[in-house]
């Protein structure tokens, strides 16, 4: 927009009023609404793309038409919040005062610095806000790590127990335990990332914000404010951790509902299942003695096989073989677990390299409280109990190979189907 000279009366009054403020708009009108001269901030406010501006239609709250015709005792004739733009784009509310001179009428408009000031204390707040969300997220994956650790310590001391009537029950109570926190904390992690995206969308748009309207001076203050909270790598760090939380409790969940299915308390009943499913939720509770032993495990859990069973006890008895042969075989050794299915029958097969059982052995095995272990080390009770549900309740049969010092083979077959 072409300016032109100035009145030289307003000199003086311009300039005092200039000096006065970092933020200042100011024009010269004529009574009909013709612009006679601006700065480039109220140019700005006005539209620059305009040439031939009439206030009339940029001055919207108190319009021009109503500015001229106030009475006043002196020049000045308007002061208050004046809304100068359109009702179609951007207007901007401006603390205002309007003079009246020589028939001329000078609008003088300061930037609103405690708006400014009030979007400032907003970011502020947000950053404070943005840092106790950090905080709680870390809060909350502390609280997952420690139930991940009572879930494994509850794991050693089920692996442990060899009176399998007792374990069912356990393995379902801490199942539905741990799934009450853990139901929290899910239910709190999705609310968390909701609240941390609405959080860095404003606050990048208080950031615009400042960025367009704000003064040099704000604009550095903002800046340090950032730098000093390091809000960009507190924001980029809050999206990974509650990425890392979210996919934390997706790991427990799966071994909770892993749990779950191993005790199948609730199904004392025959059902049918998908038997190498059955055998991945048993293997959740031996993991961490396998990886603690290093031992090399084998086991095709893609193989699709439908069997009618008692799913808890049937789960109690492959665990009860797992535990035998990760007792069996020596740091590093190697466990194979297999599935066949032969005529109207299925075959179980735990195969391990382990130290093997002697032939004068071999005959008392499956009897009660029978064990080659230390006192205190185990109750005798599990093969035994195996041999009851494989026999006794699925009316299937054990077959068990072995080779001192080369390892062992049990075959656990039971029918397809129970009559």
């Amino acid at each position: 927009m072409k300016i032109r000279k100035a009145n030289p009366e307003w000199d003086a009054l311009i300039n005092e009023m200039s000096m006065n403020s970092a933020s200042i708009a100011y024009g010269l009108f004529t009574p009909e609404g013709n612009l006679i001269f601006a700065n480039n901030t109220m140019c700005h406010y006005l539209g620059t793309n305009t040439t031939e501006l009439q206030p009339q239609n940029n001055l919207i709250n108190p319009n021009f038409e109503k500015i001229v015709t106030y009475k006043s005792n002196s020049e000045l004739v308007f002061e208050g919040l004046l809304t100068i733009g359109d009702y179609t784009n951007k207007h901007y509310v401006l603390n205002s005062k309007i003079f009246k001179r020589n028939n001329t009428y000078l609008v003088f408009a300061e930037a609103d610095v405690f708006h400014l000031f009030e979007e400032n204390g907003k970011m502020s707040s947000l950053n404070q806000e943005v840092n106790n969300l950090q905080r709680q997220l870390i809060k909350e994956k502390k609280t997952l790590q420690q139930t991940l650790n009572k879930l494994k310590e509850t794991q050693q001391l089920l692996i442990h127990s060899e009176k399998m009537n007792a374990l069912g029950q356990m393995i379902a109570g801490v199942a539905h335990e741990i799934n009450n926190p853990i139901a929290f904390v899910t239910n709190n992690l999705y609310e968390l990332e909701k609240y941390a995206q609405n959080f860095i969308t404003a606050y990048h748009s208080l950031e615009l914000e400042v960025e367009k309207n704000a003064s040099q001076e704000l604009k550095n203050s903002v800046q340090r404010i950032r730098e000093e909270n390091e809000i960009d790598y507190v924001t980029e760090d809050m999206t990974e951790i509650i990425s890392e939380s979210k996919m934390g409790v997706e790991r427990v969940k799966k071994i909770v509902e892993d749990l779950r299915k191993f005790s199948r308390l609730d199904e004392a009943e025959i059902k049918r299942i998908d038997l190498a499913s059955t055998i991945d939720s048993t293997l959740t509770i031996v993991k961490a003695e396998i990886a603690k032993k290093n031992i090399q495990f084998s086991f095709d859990s893609t193989q699709k096989m439908m069997v009618d069973c008692y799913p808890g006890q049937l789960n109690q008895a492959i665990l009860n073989v797992l535990v035998n042969a990760i007792q069996a075989v020596n740091d590093g050794g190697k466990i194979g677990l297999q599935i066949k299915e032969e005529d109207n029958q299925v075959m179980i097969i735990v195969e391990d390299n382990g130290i093997g059982i002697t032939k004068e052995n071999m005959s008392k095995i499956f009897d009660p409280f029978f064990t080659t272990k230390p006192v205190g080390s185990g109750t005798g009770l599990g093969l035994s109990i195996t041999d009851k549900i494989i026999n006794d309740l699925h009316k299937g049969k054990i077959e068990v190979a072995s080779e001192i010092d080369k390892g062992t083979i049990f075959k656990l077959i039971i029918p397809k189907e129970i009559k």
